[in-house]
């Protein structure tokens, strides 16, 4: 048996080993079921993560800062995710949470329309109501590098040189594929619904020297 040491100073013993979102749900069936993520002696972990040793545990719900960030994070990959679909050719830039909301950039070709955005926010839906599960791979940095070229990210490309470790981390839904640290959602389906707001021009990586971008800004809006 292991020991979780929760916010609140008291103590847990479960099996070694188990993985997160339990160890949520043994804490209490209702913060297991609003888990979004969990931070591990201050690390944020996926909740497929496991605990293999006695540690500080904090579950975070979408109500907290570090569960919104991550929310938002998963928003910024289904928007990409729906992009993509409609526009193969999409290079796909950053996708942060941003604040109450989130933003992912692209090298789409054109102008981006109202109307566009309506049909990328339908397209999320279908992602959504598709509930892909999130998975998490590990990979040697020159299969990622590989990965990559395949499929025209030459924008991620440029992030992966800077990354020092030999390996990196891969997290997919569906067709979807990305070079990301996380973490994130379970699934898509734990995402209720997004709202798309508005396209800004904005440069890659924030360097003006650099080539422009579109820049789609989202917000997660619960379903009604």
């Amino acid at each position: 048996m292991i020991r979780m040491m929760l916010p609140d100073g008291s103590e847990r013993q479960v099996v070694a080993g188990i993985r997160l979102d339990d160890a949520a749900r043994a804490i209490d069936p209702r913060l297991g079921a609003g888990a979004v993520c969990a931070s591990v002696d201050g690390t944020l972990h996926d909740l497929r993560d496991r605990l293999e040793q006695d540690c500080r545990l904090t579950i975070h719900t979408d109500a907290t800062p570090e569960g919104a960030r991550v929310a938002g994070h998963t928003a910024a990959h289904i928007v990409a995710q729906a992009v993509k679909r409609l526009f193969p050719d999409a290079v796909l830039g950053r996708g942060p949470s941003s604040g109450a909301g989130f933003f992912h950039d692209f090298d789409i070709g054109r102008p981006l329309l109202d109307e566009d955005l309506r049909r990328i926010e339908a397209e999320i839906e279908r992602i959504i109501a598709e509930d892909w599960p999130i998975e998490r791979l590990e990979m040697s940095k020159g299969d990622a590098r590989s990965l990559l070229i395949r499929r025209g990210e030459v924008l991620k490309l440029e992030v992966l040189e800077e990354i020092a470790a030999p390996r990196v981390t891969v997290y997919c839904h569906g067709e979807y594929v990305d070079v990301c640290r996380g973490p994130h959602l379970a699934s898509t389906g734990r995402l209720p619904s997004v709202r798309l707001d508005r396209v800004d021009e904005a440069s890659w990586r924030d360097d003006p020297n650099a080539e422009s971008l579109h820049r789609i800004h989202g917000t997660i809006v619960a379903r009604v």
